[in-house]
């Protein structure tokens, strides 16, 4: 006072200069220096702007009421999806195996069944999805030649190599327990007769596409890289080569009054240099017109001629390591009980038509206690035959529409109940 100031006027310069301060840090300025970067974080989240749409009885109705009519519309149309595929399916593993092993049952179409046809088999109680299971393969022996030819594959552990045979090729137990039973059908002719249904299981046919190029088979016939003079099918263990041979001696007539009588490739000793080995009797692989010498079911050891009329050889592009039949074993399956394909038949069969089924029995399931079947089936635009999805959408549609009404009739009566509190609100005078 005595200096002629007015005692308000350094207070509200203050207050002034406090304020502009404070703003200037709200607004995170102070953008440098230590934490930085976490008042530049602060800051521009404290500008975001946000919104919470809180939508109002009729809206919640109309969403319900449209959710439950399209899920119920498209739970029927699957629904009848699914009455329109054609199944036949039939549990072999109790049945009689024959001298020849083979075993045989007669199926009755009951429906038509329009092209294509898939056949698949089906496993029951094979854990192909445990985890040692799975981490037992080596995918880069299968892929690269060189590398299956130069390196022992230690990611196959426990099932790398065969006492006295080398180096499984391939190897692991994925690889090692693919199914291997063989299927061949017979349909009888409106004259009564019996003939071969053909099936095509080539790769292209029950593969992913891009399984194809996947896999490159190894010469059998090609030096060795551990000693040039002996062959890759004498330092290695290529034991799929009798299960998927690049030729197949294929019987011809085909039913009651000609049952199966399966032939499968010979083999010969190799007794080139250091122990003999026993590989398949076949020559040039990779060539044009390779060739495999055949031996009949109950005549081991003594050659077998295939040749016309009742047999006939075919030569298998996709041999070995190729095979759709690995293919499709090598994506292994999540659950305990899967199908996987084996087959495409490209004909109509009619109803009424009994089909006649012939397997060469070599996959055994009994000693892990499970279950194997051969399965027909026609496809729909959803794939084949389930009752889930139809099921699950009828659900999912009738459940939409029985709590619509339940909602929205709790959503009035919040509102009356918020209304008439707020019309008792005690205003300030």
């Amino acid at each position: 006072l005595s200096l002629g100031v007015k005692p308000w006027s350094h207070s509200a310069e203050f207050l002034a200069m406090e304020s502009h301060e404070s703003r200037h840090q709200d607004r995170g300025c102070r953008c440098f220096g230590p934490n930085s970067s976490l008042r530049l974080k602060r800051w521009i989240q404290r500008r975001l702007r946000s919104t919470q749409p809180i939508p109002s009885p009729g809206v919640i109705l109309t969403i319900y009421v449209t959710v439950g009519c399209a899920f119920l519309l498209i739970g029927v149309v699957l629904h009848f999806t699914y009455q329109a595929v054609v199944e036949l399916r039939h549990d072999y593993t109790d049945e009689i195996v024959d001298q020849n092993g083979v075993v045989s049952f007669e199926i009755t179409v009951d429906r038509d069944m329009e092209k294509p046809i898939w056949v698949f088999y089906e496993l029951s109680g094979f854990h192909q999805n445990h985890r040692l299971y799975v981490d037992s393969r080596d995918d880069s022996q299968l892929m690269s030649p060189d590398y299956a030819r130069s390196q022992k594959p230690q990611a196959c552990h426990p099932k790398i190599e065969t006492a006295g045979r080398g180096t499984d090729y391939p190897c692991g137990l994925v690889a090692s327990t693919v199914f291997n039973d063989t299927f061949h059908v017979a349909h009888e002719s409106p004259d009564g007769s019996f003939s071969r249904l053909e099936v095509d299981s080539r790769a292209p046919s029950i593969a992913w596409t891009g399984d194809l190029k996947r896999f490159v088979n190894l010469d059998p016939e090609a030096p060795s890289w551990q000693n040039p003079s002996l062959q890759n099918q004498h330092t290695l263990n290529m034991w799929l080569l009798s299960y998927f041979p690049p030729v197949t001696c294929q019987q011809v007539m085909l039913g009651p009054s000609n049952p199966l009588v399966p032939v499968k490739v010979a083999t010969r000793m190799d007794n080139t240099d250091g122990p003999p080995r026993e590989v398949p009797d076949c020559t040039g692989y990779t060539g044009s017109s390779p060739s495999c010498n055949f031996t009949m079911a109950g005549q081991s050891g003594q050659s077998f001629e295939c040749s016309a009329p009742s047999y006939e050889k075919k030569i298998v592009e996709d041999w070995g390591l190729t095979s759709g039949h690995f293919l499709v074993w090598m994506r292994t399956a999540a659950l305990p009980t899967f199908r996987k394909a084996w087959g495409k038949v490209d004909a109509d069969i009619k109803a009424g038509t009994r089909l006649v089924v012939y397997v060469e029995h070599n996959f055994p399931v009994k000693e892990f206690y499970g279950r194997k079947a051969f399965v027909m089936s026609t496809t729909s635009v959803v794939g084949g035959r389930n009752a889930f999805l139809g099921i699950a959408y009828v659900v999912v549609g009738a459940a939409c529409l029985i709590f619509a009404p339940i909602f929205f009739i709790n959503s009035l009566n919040s509102s009356s109940v918020h209304g008439r509190r707020n019309s008792r609100a005690v205003q300030p005078e």
